[in-house]
């Protein structure tokens, strides 16, 4: 039976191909056979022309939707490789979005934009030593969204519009029929600005749909960010530079339940509770963190140490 529906990826490279394929193809599948989806993981890029050789792959999913394949499919949902679906949680990604509208995360609310900023703002003051291959991406990407959407926009340099919202990208409920145009003119009219901080396609592609007004926001869920959802919930996980200071001997404190499990462990039992509240756990900036995950189980308490 034909599927109105896709789920598609894209992983460039054997160490990325292999990632998603360990970490996520088996709940991915599982959550697509549950909706009646397509599962579809791509390992070429749709560009291969210098232009594109020059910057992230995170741009070809603005061509996605001129592909091939993609014309058998009234939706294409985008999912970012470095994602874990909970598959006995999530219900159907595309339920409740209007065809002509793209479905996404708005990027400021996870719970809630105060607390989010809250997050945030954490990692000005909070030592990232455990988490090396993550500091730069996650200062980073504190510094970008501790702004009012109108100056995310400004500082790439697009007018202001006044647009109140930002899209994360790494999800996206699509239609060929109606925003394959919009993709590709984003594609095509801007270019990368060569550092991470400018969070590649992300910025010109949601300035671009809002200002269309083509957007349908999802439940938050559908994109959570492990970082940002770490620091919030598990700020103990994080030392602190001030080895003396108040925050430490907090920390210290609230970690005592947990004095006799490893700090491995500790990780492994937050980013799996992590996961099971989440309906998509995105782990940008941090794609190693994906093996600390059980997918199988229904409660941190039920976590394989």
């Amino acid at each position: 039976m034909k599927h109105s529906t896709v789920l598609v990826t894209l992983a460039i490279g054997d160490s990325y191909l292999q990632a998603w394929k360990t970490f996520c193809e088996p709940n991915w599948a599982r959550y697509a056979a549950a909706h009646g989806y397509d599962l579809l993981c791509i390992d070429t890029p749709f560009d291969n022309s210098e232009r594109s050789r020059q910057r992230s792959p995170a741009w070809q999913k603005c061509l996605i939707l001129g592909q091939e394949f993609a014309n058998r499919y009234e939706r294409v949902v985008w999912v970012d490789a470095d994602i874990l679906v909970n598959a006995a949680l999530s219900p159907s990604i595309t339920e409740g979005v209007p065809v002509e509208k793209v479905g996404a995360v708005q990027v400021l609310t996870t719970p809630r934009r105060e607390l989010y900023l809250q997050a945030l703002r954490a990692y000005k003051y909070l030592d990232l030593k455990a988490f090396k291959e993550t500091a730069q991406s996650a200062s980073e990407l504190a510094a970008e969204l501790l702004q009012t959407p109108q100056q995310y926009y400004e500082n790439w340099g697009l007018s202001s519009q006044s647009l109140d919202g930002v899209v994360q990208t790494g999800v996206l409920v699509l239609s060929p029929r109606y925003h394959r145009e919009l993709l590709e003119h984003v594609y095509y009219c801007y270019e990368d600005k060569g550092e991470a901080r400018w969070h590649y396609e992300m910025r010109p592609l949601s300035y671009e749909l809002l200002k269309a007004n083509k957007v349908h926001w999802i439940d938050r869920r559908f994109n959570q960010s492990w970082i940002p959802y770490r620091m919030l919930h598990y700020p103990f996980l994080v030392s602190n530079q001030a080895e003396n200071s108040f925050v430490d001997r907090v920390m210290r404190k609230l970690s005592k339940p947990f004095a006799k499990l490893t700090p491995a462990s500790l990780m492994k039992m937050c980013a799996t509770a992590a996961f099971i509240n989440s309906y998509f756990l995105h782990f940008a900036g941090s794609p190693a963190d994906m093996k600390l995950v059980d997918p199988s189980v229904t409660s941190w308490t039920d976590r394989r140490l």
